[in-house]
This record gives structure tokens, C-alpha cells and sequence, in this order.
């Protein structure tokens, strides 16, 4: 009996001698994901009927945005006012301009690096109701989110929610248009574009404020080629911006006009052309890249740009100079002074 005792403390010695010497597996470090803001690029009216149609065709999808995909494709969402439907059915409706792109052309969209386009506008059911559910499919292809119109009244109205930057921000997105003609209104039982009714802004974007961190709210509206924002347009981006809203862009003027604060909200209130056969005043146009820090304050940058025939690319020189004064002095008159550089600090 002693020596089995012996011989089993004799084998207990050593196998504690081996796990001593027996070197420890260090823990797995934990490796913590890459800090970045999310930053968001802004466009204006977006055409890809007519030439713009043709260049895709004879040149390529990146015939239209070559000269600012750079900048599309580096922010984490880029949006812009898409201004015709995608797609090879439906007529014509009774109106002075009716434009029709095919639907491959959304090709063109997705190879410059947008990822959401607006369709609360005047020219989404300019083929009809088929042409507005054809287009709808063809974004869908090409991986392009959209809002502000659909199959109905309840599709139309519906905002979505992205994220972005690390760690990520939750970011709503919603669509209004206050435009003629309001037969392209969609009704419950009716493809068409989202009213800028204003119970419903109040109702929408208090729903995406509970939800998102971030409430972005498009908005077609105002006068053409007019450079001073109308009193309906004050109107709604009030509105917008006091049941939640972050930043309210707008869209259809054609022409660039200034830029407005309120509390911690930014209000653009056009940002012009974009990729469209542009002249005069309408040649000038920017993006707005707007970021949103770690430490959730936000910041917003002016890009400006020229279009040339209808291809915008960024400015530089004189033609930077100029359309940077315009914005300038267009914000001033509303209040907001617009450092030299473009950049505009907000309000956390």
C-alpha cells in the first residue's frame, strides 16, 4: 500500500512539474474595428433620357459621371434626385416634358457610386404608373435603394434606414414632393410619387427620428431657376426640420440657391443640376458631403462643381471661386456665413 502511494505521488509530482514548465496559451487579443465617420454626398437633378441617354449608349455607363465618381464612390451613401423613369413601357403623359431613360442606364447609377436616388418628383410618372413600377424593378437590379414613390400610398411614403461609418449611424431617409402634377400623386390603389402633405411630414419623420440617429428629408419643391428658396419651400423645411429632421436637401429649381441653420438642423435648399444639359446659371452646381464624427457631431463640406453640356465634374480655379461667392452670398442672405473653404460647422 506505501508504495503505491509513493509511486502515485511520484507520477502527481511529475505531471505538475510538466505543467509548469509547459509555457501558458496567451488569451486572443480582441481586436476592435477601425474608428470612421460616415459621410454622405448629396447630388442634384439627376437625367438619363435624350443625349445623356445616348452617350451611355455609344460611350459607356461612366460617360455621364466620370468627372465625379471619385467622389460618389468614396462616401458610404451618395444620393441623388433621379428626374425621368427607367423604363420602355407606358405613354406619355399631358405635360410640357416627358423623358424616358431605358432601364439598363441605371447601370450608369450604380457604376458612379450612388446608392440611393429620390423619386418624389415631377417627372417619376411621366410615362405612367407601368413605366414608374418598371423603373422601381430596374433600380432594384442594379442595387439602387429608392424613396419618395411606389406602388402605392403606403410604398411611397415608406422611408429606409441605412448605416454607416464605425461605429455605425443609423440613417433615415424620406422623400416628399410638392409638385404639379398631382395626378402623380400615388393613392391606394395607385403607382405614384410620395405628397408633401404636411400632417404626413410631421407623421413620417417623427416615425424615422425614433428609429435612426441620422434623418435626412428630400424634398422636391420651389420655382424654376429660381435662385431665392419660395415661402412654401421655408415652409416645409421648417416643418421637416422641427418634427426631427437633421438635414432637409432639396431639389428642382434647377439652380443652385442658398443654404440655411436651424437649431442643430441644415437646410439646402437646391442643389441645382447635376448630370442634365445645363446653361447660364444652371451650369453651376456642387455636392454636399456631409459627416457625421465617432463622437456623433456632424459637419457639412461644399463641393462645387460645372457642368459641362450635361457632365458635371468638380471645379476648380475661377470656376470654384465663383460658385463658391454665389453659395456664399446666397447662405448669407438667410442667415448662414459659410467660411471660405465650404465647410460649415454645426451644433452637436
Amino acid at each position: 500500500m506505501r508504495r503505491i502511494t509513493r509511486i502515485f505521488i511520484l507520477l502527481l509530482s511529475v505531471a505538475l512539474l510538466l505543467c509548469a514548465r509547459r509555457p501558458l496559451t496567451p488569451p486572443t487579443p480582441r481586436i476592435e474595428k477601425p474608428r470612421r465617420p460616415a459621410t454622405l454626398v448629396f447630388t442634384g437633378d439627376i437625367l438619363l433620357a435624350g443625349r445623356i441617354g445616348t452617350a451611355i449608349t455609344r460611350e459607356g455607363i461612366s460617360a455621364p459621371f466620370a468627372g465625379v465618381s471619385k467622389v460618389l464612390s468614396k462616401a458610404d451613401l451618395a444620393v441623388g434626385n433621379l428626374e425621368c423613369p427607367l423604363a420602355t413601357t407606358g405613354e406619355p403623359q399631358s405635360k410640357e416634358y416627358t423623358f424616358r431613360a431605358r432601364p439598363d442606364s441605371a447601370a450608369a447609377l450604380t457604376n458612379a457610386g450612388l446608392d440611393v436616388v429620390t423619386l418624389a418628383n415631377n417627372h417619376t410618372v411621366d410615362y405612367g404608373p407601368s413605366a414608374l413600377v418598371e423603373t422601381l424593378a430596374a433600380l432594384k437590379k442594379h442595387h439602387i435603394r429608392s424613396v419618395g414613390a411606389g406602388g402605392n400610398s403606403d410604398a411611397a411614403r415608406r422611408f429606409i434606414i441605412m448605416q454607416a461609418g464605425s461605429p455605425p449611424v443609423k440613417i433615415a431617409i424620406l422623400a416628399f414632393s410638392n409638385m404639379e402634377p398631382t395626378s402623380f400623386y400615388a393613392r391606394a390603389d395607385r403607382p405614384g410619387t410620395n405628397p408633401a402633405y404636411p400632417a404626413r411630414i410631421r407623421t413620417d419623420i417623427a416615425a424615422a427620428r425614433s428609429r435612426a440617429d441620422l434623418v435626412v428629408a428630400l424634398f422636391h419643391w420651389g420655382d424654376e431657376l429660381s435662385q431665392s428658396p419660395s415661402d412654401s419651400q421655408h415652409y416645409l423645411a421648417r416643418l421637416a426640420v422641427d418634427a426631427g429632421a437633421d438635414l432637409v436637401v432639396g431639389h428642382h429649381p434647377h439652380v443652385l440657391q442658398g443654404l440655411e441653420k436651424r437649431g442643430s438642423a441644415l437646410i439646402a435648399y437646391s442643389l441645382g443640376n447635376f448630370v442634365f444639359p445645363s446653361r447660364g446659371e444652371a451650369k453651376h452646381t456642387m455636392m454636399l458631403r456631409y459627416t457625421v464624427r465617432q463622437d456623433g457631431s456632424p459637419s457639412a463640406e461644399i463641393v462645387p462643381c460645372v457642368i459641362e453640356g450635361f457632365r458635371p465634374r468638380i471645379a476648380t480655379g475661377t470656376a470654384r471661386q465663383k460658385i463658391m461667392a454665389e453659395v456664399r452670398r446666397m447662405s448669407q442672405e438667410l442667415g448662414l456665413s459659410i467660411p471660405a473653404d465650404g465647410t460649415i460647422p454645426l451644433p452637436h
